[in-house]
């Protein structure tokens, strides 16, 4: 089942498209977390928190479970994950559980150790593939990559089995989101790790990381898909873009990687995968800038969870 969606000017859920434009305003990464909804407490959640360290112990975790507290379903609650965890969980408020239906999904934001919104080295290593020839690719900015795939066994092995041991979970309906390189690690684990999860959500993904990278993985996935027990017209995609532009910056020249991803880039990807997948929804909204995305894409992200 294919879905298609374009929204204009509809401020409460813009999610913008990081490859269309060439200049576009990021968000800001040395923004302070400040008080969140686990600090404050809700109505319909209770918080638990735990700090597991990466393997390596290069890498440092907070991850904070938000588990209803309505009562568990028969098969247990839906659970979604949420990347870049400490931002993501600066978007999340009573009023936008309120708007969700029932059951509420478990909401784990999967984050770092730090008093800001985004740990950026960690990030960078976390949620970008490796290159098929073994090396350590960096990303624009010099910060080192390629750690998606052991990012992915981390949570399957580590993150995942100490949630369930906190609530009830429906392993049936388990959830994952991610913006910009969150999007791109979401894209890599469905192409190459099918079998975590049921429903992938992926906003405004940076297909242009390595020349476009996650293009010849998805090619791969559809030529070949992985062998997974369920079977892989069983999952599900979401895919979010837009059409934001920030205003021009003076003296300023775009990024070539970027300028040449195609902005129809998303679209054809998921026409791709639609017949392979249960139900794949594409959503294009207009006006809001990348760094605006990310709060914009939460709540369609936990009512696709559910």
């Amino acid at each position: 089942m294919f879905l298609y969606y374009r929204l204009i000017d509809y401020s409460c859920f813009l999610l913008v498209f990081l490859s269309v434009c060439p200049v576009f305003a990021q968000p800001d990464l040395s923004k302070p977390l400040g008080t969140t909804i686990a600090d404050t407490g809700s109505h319909f959640y209770r918080f638990e928190t735990f700090e597991p360290d990466s393997e390596d112990g290069e890498r440092h975790y907070r991850i904070v479970v938000a588990i209803p507290k309505s009562e568990t379903p028969e098969n247990g609650f839906p659970i979604i994950y949420l990347l870049d965890g400490n931002s993501a969980l600066a978007t999340l408020n009573d009023e936008l559980f309120a708007r969700l239906g029932t059951p509420l999904p478990v909401i784990v934001a999967v984050g770092y150790q730090t008093d800001l919104r985004f740990d950026v080295v960690s990030r960078a290593f976390d949620y970008t593939p490796a290159l098929p020839d073994g090396s350590a690719p960096k990303d624009e900015r010099g910060r080192k990559g390629g750690g998606a795939d052991l990012f992915a066994t981390f949570l399957e092995t580590k993150i995942k089995p100490k949630t369930e041991s906190l609530i009830p979970i429906n392993k049936q309906h388990q959830t994952i989101w991610g913006h910009s390189y969150g999007g791109l690690f979401v894209l890599n684990t469905l192409f190459k790790h099918p079998e975590m999860f049921q429903n992938y959500v992926a906003a405004d993904p940076s297909f242009w990381w390595e020349n476009g990278i996650i293009l010849k993985i998805a090619e791969q996935f559809t030529e070949q898909p992985p062998k997974i027990g369920v079977g892989i017209k069983e999952l599900s995609l979401a895919v979010f873009v837009g059409r934001g532009a920030a205003p021009p910056q003076q003296n300023k020249k775009p990024s070539t990687s970027r300028r040449n991803v195609s902005p129809d880039t998303a679209e054809n990807l998921v026409k791709r995968l639609e017949p392979m997948l249960k139900v794949v929804t594409f959503r294009v909204f207009n006006g809001l800038t990348h760094g605006e995305l990310l709060p914009a894409s939460i709540e369609p992200a936990l009512k696709f969870s559910q």
